[in-house]
């Protein structure tokens, strides 16, 4: 039903339009689609959060926020301000925003084209641009120039691979850097915390971050799948304990 009616008003948009010349009935159009992109007001603990919301998918994460990833929430939340997060596949910064509204400096990686921009526009409606530096690369065991297998372009989008996945909709060439190396060559703060969720690559990243997990006091890593095994016994070799928990993101501090 709600795809049947966007076709419907996108097609009464171009009939309304039909008179201008085309030209100006393009300019009209694009007007009033970012005119419809849906803003929604995030209720936290540490204050409202605003998502510019581009398309269905990237709706995901705010309308599911509390119930899907509740232990994320209660980590962020648990962190001391002042804190240097960084946010690894921040897709379109929800939990990056939800950690600068609590006063904690945060970098967010995420390589997604379309999902960036998204995380841009919102730190802007925020106005945390002073919180947040943002960088659209990804992040791999090794600094080199990597292809990003994507399921979907769309902003919010998730279930991308890196240099490699069958289902592929665009692959999109990005820059990868290790941890350290990218803290090394652009003098980035290094971690306190780490939030990692990127979908299978996890422990790679870990083992290009000897530096910055030496740094950092605690760890939050999606470990479904395969990763519960590997992610573990990674964290505890570098002085990491697991904290109790069954979600799909587990804790790991010092």
């Amino acid at each position: 039903m709600s795809r049947s009616l966007a076709r419907g008003i996108a097609a009464v948009a171009r009939a309304l339009t039909r008179a201008q010349k085309p030209n100006r009935a393009r300019v009209t159009q694009a007007l009033a689609s970012e005119a419809l992109i849906p803003r929604v007001t995030v209720a936290t603990a540490a204050g409202p959060i605003l998502l510019d919301c581009p398309t269905s998918r990237s709706l995901h994460d705010p309308h599911g926020f509390g119930r899907d990833e509740p232990e994320t929430v209660a980590w962020i939340m648990s962190l001391p301000e002042g804190t240097v997060l960084w946010d690894i596949g921040a897709n379109i910064g929800l939990y990056a925003l939800l950690a600068a509204r609590r006063g904690l400096r945060v970098l967010a990686f995420e390589p997604s084209a379309a999902s960036f921009a998204a995380l841009m526009r919102n730190i802007e409606i925020n106005g945390f641009g002073d919180r947040v530096s943002v960088f659209c690369v990804a992040l791999d065991e090794r600094t080199h120039l990597a292809t990003l297998s994507m399921a979907a372009t769309g902003a919010g989008h998730s279930m991308h691979s890196l240099d490699g996945g069958s289902a592929v909709a665009f692959r999109q060439t990005i820059p990868a850097f290790a941890m350290d190396d990218i803290a090394r060559a652009f003098g980035l703060p290094l971690p306190d915390a780490i939030k990692l969720d990127v979908d299978g690559i996890e422990p790679a990243i870990l083992r290009g971050g000897g530096q910055a997990l030496a740094h950092a006091r605690e760890v939050l890593v999606e470990v479904e799948g395969t990763n519960e095994d590997a992610v573990p016994p990674l964290l505890a070799g570098l002085g990491f304990r697991q904290e109790p928990g069954t979600g799909r993101n587990r804790v790991f501090r010092r």
